[in-house]
Parts: C-alpha cells; sequence; structure tokens
C-alpha cells in the first residue's frame, strides 16, 4: 500500500464538479480580481470565524506583513515569536525592518514559554506573533494577559488552524489581527497562493484592503504606499466551495488522530498534546521520539509517507545570518526540532489506511533492536 503524507487530488476529485462551473464562470467574464468570489468568501469566511472582517489576500506571508504595516510596526521594533515556527512567520518582520525575538517553546504545548516571553519584553516590543502550530491554538489568555500589561499588540497567526477551537470560539480574532495563509496544502486551501487578514477593527480591516491594492483608493489615486497583494477569482471560488465541509474534514482529522494516540499510547513516543479547553484541526499529526530516523525509514519501506514541522528552529536557518540575531539556546523548540515526525492525516485518509498506518508504526517499535 502507498500512502503519501498530503494527497490532494482526493479533495479536489470530490469537488470538481461543482468548482468547475465557477471557475468557468469566472474566466468566461475575465472578472478575475475583486469579483464576486471574492466578495462572497470575505464575507462566509468572516461569518464562520465569528469575526467582523475578513481580507483577502495573495498570500500567507503577505497577510503577516500587511498586518504588521497595518498596526505601524516600524523599523526597529521588537516582534516577539517563538522560535518553533515555519520560515514565513519572520520573514514578514524583516521587511518591514523590525526586530524578531525568538522564545522558547512551551514545554507540553506548541506555543510559546510564557516565562520566556516575558523575559523577552523590553521599552522597544510593539507585538507579540503567536503562532496556532500543527492546528493546536495556542493558549490565548495567558499571552494576552501579558501583552495588555506592557500594552503590546498580539498578532494571532492562525494559518495551520482554520477552525480551531479555542474555549468555545473559533481561534480567530484573538488578537489585534489574525493573518492566515490558504495555501495548497492548509486545512481550508487554495489550489495556488492564497491568504486572509481577519479582525474586528474596521479601521485595520480597511487599512489593510487598501493597502493590499497599492493603497489606491480609487484607480490611480495612491493614499499611501501599498503593496500588489490580492487574492484572485479563482482561488476565492475554490475557497467558497470548501468552506462549507471545513468542519466535517477537521472532524475526520480529529478522529484519525484519535486513533493513532490511543493506538500509540504504550509506545515510547510523546503524541500531540491534548487539552480540554482548546480543539485542534490537526493540520499535522506530529509524534515526537528521539528515534525519528529510524521510525522514517521505517515507514517509507512500507509506503507511508511521513514529514518534519520542522526540522531547524528559525534561530538557525542561514538566510538570517546578515540579520545579527543573537546567539540563542532554546533547549525546548530544539529538542522539538529533532525529534518530530508527522504520519498522514489528510480528511480523505480511508480506514483501512489508518489501520495500516497504526499497524506499521507498532511494528517498528515491536521489531527493532
Amino acid at each position: 500500500m502507498k500512502i503519501p503524507l498530503l494527497d490532494l487530488t482526493r479533495k479536489y476529485r470530490a469537488i470538481e464538479g461543482e468548482l468547475r462551473p465557477r471557475w468557468d464562470e469566472a474566466l468566461a467574464s475575465m472578472k478575475l480580481l475583486g469579483g464576486p468570489n471574492l466578495a462572497a468568501f470575505e464575507r462566509e469566511f468572516a461569518a464562520y470565524c465569528g469575526v467582523k472582517r475578513a481580507v483577502g489576500v495573495a498570500s500567507g506571508t503577505d497577510a503577516i506583513q500587511l498586518s504588521l504595516r497595518a498596526l505601524g510596526i516600524a523599523p526597529g521594533d521588537e516582534v516577539i515569536l517563538a522560535a518553533h515556527a515555519p520560515a514565513p512567520v519572520i520573514e514578514p518582520i524583516f521587511s518591514v525592518r523590525a526586530v524578531p525575538v525568538l522564545v522558547d517553546k512551551a514545554k507540553g504545548d506548541y506555543g510559546p514559554d510564557l516565562a520566556g516571553l516575558k523575559a523577552a519584553i523590553t521599552s522597544r516590543t510593539r507585538a507579540i506573533v503567536a503562532v496556532h502550530m500543527l492546528g493546536l491554538p495556542c493558549d490565548m489568555e495567558p499571552i494576552q494577559k501579558i501583552a495588555a500589561e506592557k500594552n503590546i499588540l498580539v498578532v494571532e497567526d492562525a494559518s495551520q488552524a482554520q477552525g480551531a477551537i479555542y474555549k468555545g470560539k473559533r481561534a480567530a480574532g484573538l488578537g489585534a489581527m489574525t493573518p492566515m495563509s490558504l495555501g495548497p496544502v492548509k486545512n481550508l486551501a487554495c489550489y495556488g497562493d492564497g491568504g486572509v487578514v481577519l479582525t474586528n477593527d474596521d479601521g485595520l480591516a480597511d487599512k489593510v484592503t487598501l493597502l493590499r491594492v497599492h493603497g489606491q483608493a480609487e484607480k490611480y489615486d495612491h493614499r499611501i504606499y501599498g503593496w500588489n497583494s490580492r487574492l484572485d477569482e479563482l482561488q476565492a471560488a475554490a475557497l467558497c466551495v470548501k468552506l462549507p465541509t471545513l468542519d466535517r474534514d477537521n472532524a475526520r482529522r480529529r478522529e484519525i488522530a484519535g486513533r493513532y494516540s490511543e493506538a500509540f499510547r504504550r509506545l515510547p513516543v510523546k503524541t500531540p498534546p491534548m487539552f480540554s479547553d482548546r480543539a485542534s484541526v490537526y493540520h499535522q499529526y506530529a509524534l515526537e521520539t528521539s528515534e525519528r530516523d529510524g521510525l522514517r525509514k521505517f515507514l517509507e519501506a512500507r509506503g507511508i509517507g511521513t514529514g518534519i514541522y520542522y526540522p531547524l528552529c528559525l534561530h538557525h536557518h542561514r538566510a538570517w545570518r546578515s540579520h545579527a540575531l543573537p546567539s540563542y539556546s532554546l533547549p525546548e523548540a530544539e529538542r522539538y526540532a529533532r525529534e518530530n515526525v508527522a504520519l498522514p492525516v489528510f480528511a480523505e485518509l480511508a480506514d483501512e489506511e489508518v489501520d495500516y498506518i497504526i499497524t506499521a508504526v507498532n511494528d517498528y517499535f515491536s521489531t527493532r533492536p
């Protein structure tokens, strides 16, 4: 049996009949930007997330960058984030010439270590970027409390957590702004690049709406220095078609994750953390094991795809050495980078495929020397 880490074709086959006519209509009209699909998606996704406004943009990276710009993050301002995060989270901080300040990952959770977060705050700190990793929302209340005490802004990156629940509500709108990637591998995904910014502040939403079209209020009337970051009609149409099935797909991911965690509870691995007041959508299901390399090779030989999220902490990437990041020692984030391994958890997995994966993981730990 061959099981990839992710198979995008299965979802496409399920929605092709509904999606193709919407694409054909957009192409026939040649209304490719700023049309009815974008307006519908922004309206429907804001309602789904329980926030006032959603503004579609070209990518998740742009969503973070435009959020920082709308909030007035300026050169030299410090922005705190956990080191266990994907590279596109730190790039927008550099792009606005702010200074990223990294803190360790919390033990037993994917969010930032709160003691480290408090210690990292200085007179130059302007924002905290809280990243909902692998589908699990950060514990936002203590982060919000720390930020409020110091008059610091909170940006909530929910790129990996579309539909996740925090204390009974969607994990969106929990900070000043919620940037989100909608790229091809996300739980709610385009068939290309795409992103969205969510907020309950009309002024911030209007600012992002202006920023995404070169700062134009009307054609050739550039009010502010903007950017080119538009979610096109074809991608917005795909998102409109997929949104009604997001909760069902996330429920299937939870079902698969539950089966894994139950099956692996006696193995020498750590399964993903669970909390009574947070519901993960399992963008990835990642085990933690010091035997990662052996397990991956064994599963590959059985035809099972795996992944690592992520093999490097943010302070270990060569790309930002010229930015003179300080020398960090962040042991929990670094341990997690060494030990995490993700198993297939996409919603279209068949029960027999889940059984096969469970058997293979158990076989590895029962037969290894």
